[in-house]
């Protein structure tokens, strides 16, 4: 019984040539960022180091970052991305050179009707939408819309008096969701804020840029209790963490999010006094999977201000 089909020898060349090519498609990307002294883990051909994100892809670029220093190349399937946490080079990519060279972001052309929307469009047709949407978050417009704000929050707090005199728990998850309000027998409150783990610009190459990536849990409590500092405010570079992106294609409606939240926080604060309990995690853990966010609830005690002041 043979072994092997009983194929011409047509058949074989042209099946030997087609097998070929394949082998050569899936591993001929894979030397571009290697002549160009980019260092990073080694691919596979096809999935290029999509195996490396089974280690969860903050706790992947950690590792890279390790190993590799703040710049590095990796391959999602044949796609060369370059990996870069170098606050000089994202300010140029995503500053300076954003017109010329990195105008677009990463797009899988996978997305339908949503191909015009802001954050997918590219080259003109993104800045004609960017030129049309941009007067609606002007300053004029955002005071317009600040009595509806200031509504809001005087709600908020209603909401918050009710919940603390009847002794309840509050959660509060801030998702890409209306927001969800949770409820038990205890006066605390639990905010959940998801943060994108990076950003990405696209050019003949994809380029990714990341902010700083912490070694442990302890730094990012002292990172962000830093800067709030009046003394390292100033030394705190501003391209070292871009929660709304920077740039022209920064997230558009950045300062009507930043006034929501904050004119949230103060009317809290305002009546409010936030404290530790016995069920709030200490340290920090940080769940790495998709969103980066607390592994376990954030549980603060929260006490009317009125009443803080008469147990004072």
């Amino acid at each position: 019984m043979d072994l092997l089909p009983n194929f011409s020898h047509v058949t074989w060349l042209l099946l030997i040539a087609f097998l070929s090519l394949l082998v050569l498609y899936g591993i001929w990307p894979i030397q571009a960022l290697k002549k160009l002294g980019i260092p990073g883990p080694q691919p596979v051909p096809f999935l290029g180091t999509l195996l490396g994100y089974q280690h969860v892809i903050l706790n992947f670029g950690q590792m890279c970052y390790e190993k590799y220093g703040k710049i590095w190349g990796i391959f999602d399937g044949r796609q060369p991305v370059m990996a870069v946490l170098d606050p000089v080079l994202i300010k140029n990519i995503l500053v300076k050179e954003c017109y010329n060279i990195f105008t677009n972001r990463w797009n899988f052309h996978l997305n339908g009707i949503l191909e015009s929307t802001l954050n997918v469009a590219e080259d003109e047709k993104w800045k004609r939408i960017h030129t049309v949407l941009s007067p609606t978050f002007t300053s004029g417009k955002l005071k317009e819309i600040f009595p509806t704000i200031n509504y809001s929050g005087e709600k908020l707090v209603k909401n918050f008096e009710e919940k603390v005199a009847n002794d309840e728990f509050m959660t509060m998850k801030e998702r890409r969701e209306p927001p969800k309000w949770e409820y038990s027998s205890n006066k605390h409150v639990t905010p959940v804020t998801p943060v994108a783990p990076s950003l990405v610009q696209s050019t003949n190459q994809t380029w990714g840029d990341g902010q700083e990536l912490f070694k442990d849990d302890v730094a990012c409590w002292e990172f962000i209790r830093g800067m709030f500092s009046k003394d390292t405010k100033t030394a705190i570079d501003p391209y070292a963490f871009l929660p709304f992106g920077a740039g022209p294609r920064n997230c558009i409606g950045m300062r009507f999010s930043l006034l929501i939240v904050k004119a949230a926080v103060v009317v809290l604060l305002q009546n409010f006094s936030f404290g530790t309990c016995k069920d709030t995690p200490v340290p920090l853990v940080l769940d790495t999977k998709g969103f980066m966010q607390p592994r376990k609830p954030i549980i603060l005690k929260m006490v009317p201000r009125a009443r803080a002041d008469v147990e004072k």
